[in-house]
């Protein structure tokens, strides 16, 4: 009676097993490198990075591959870390290179969405070696209209950079040509140039002293300790820090996490302050 019921009990169980390893293979076949490693590791998060992109420029100063961030001097000023994972995309592809193998000190353009409440980079774009124009935001510490000389204070490093300004320069001040005579102390300005020869290229004026803005988004991040907050500027898809410790009790009442809204405000050659806050109603698709 034993012996017929432990044949009795393999006959049910040997079916089961072996209809779980001809089925677990089959979905391992199927699946994509990165699907894969997710799976062997069984912590990588699968699904879609969605929500709404928001466009970060800046420079690599630090990658830490334990925490799996990037922390990114944005231009415009401001470090911002943001966070990455196998969905993350790199951008010119290239097999031989992976995130944390990017050199301190690129140029990158990360596109952002807010993931479990955290600023996650969707895709990393690197800018082309051997590039014969590089890209700086700075402030303007002086123009010398005697020498044809422009410095600027790089936020990334210690020492300011000087620049020819010569006759092929173009200046630009919001959308409309400008004379190297309009450059003064204290702009802001995004500057393409030759690394080799330090000659400006084109400079585009972004901001000057007492110039007003209308800055519309979503906001992204409320720090009342330092008293800035991070907007994801609509106009030019950018993240954009805004100081408020000027604002009444009803306006600060206004600046929350993911509240639409526009502001107006007002550069004082070290910040965007906030002078008003409205509230924005945005349909659902």
């Amino acid at each position: 009676m034993a012996n017929f019921f432990w044949a009795f009990l393999l006959t049910m169980v040997l079916p089961v097993g072996c209809a779980q390893a001809q089925v677990a293979p089959a979905a391992s076949d199927n699946a994509s490198p990165q699907q894969a490693a997710a799976a062997d590791d069984g912590l990588s998060p699968t699904r879609e990075l969605r929500g709404k992109v928001s466009l970060v420029r800046g420079v690599v100063k630090r990658v830490d591959p334990v925490h799996d961030q990037l922390l990114i001097r944005s231009f415009g000023g401001g470090d911002l870390k943001i966070a990455f994972d196998p969905r993350t995309q790199l951008l010119p592809e290239n097999a031989s290179m992976h995130l944390t193998s990017i050199p301190v000190g690129s140029v990158v353009s990360v596109d952002t969405v807010i993931d479990g409440g955290k600023l996650f980079a969707r895709t990393v774009r690197t800018g082309p070696s051997g590039s014969t124009a590089v890209e700086l935001s700075g402030q303007v510490v002086r123009y010398d209209a005697s020498k044809s000389e422009l410095t600027l204070r790089d936020p990334i490093s210690p020492e300011n950079i000087s620049l020819r300004v010569t006759a092929g320069t173009t200046v630009v001040n919001r959308g409309q040509p400008a004379s190297p005579q309009a450059l003064s102390a204290g702009m802001l300005v995004r500057v393409w140039f030759s690394p080799t020869e330090k000659a400006a290229n084109n400079v585009e004026i972004l901001a000057e002293p007492g110039s007003s803005f209308t800055f519309a988004g979503r906001i992204v991040a409320v720090d009342l300790r330092t008293h800035v907050l991070s907007l994801s500027n609509d106009t030019d898809q950018s993240l954009r820090e805004l100081a408020f410790g000027s604002l009444d009790a009803t306006s600060l009442h206004l600046l929350r996490e993911g509240a639409d809204v526009s502001i107006q405000a007002e550069f004082d050659g070290d910040h965007y302050n906030v002078r008003s806050v409205t509230l924005v109603s945005k349909s659902n698709p």
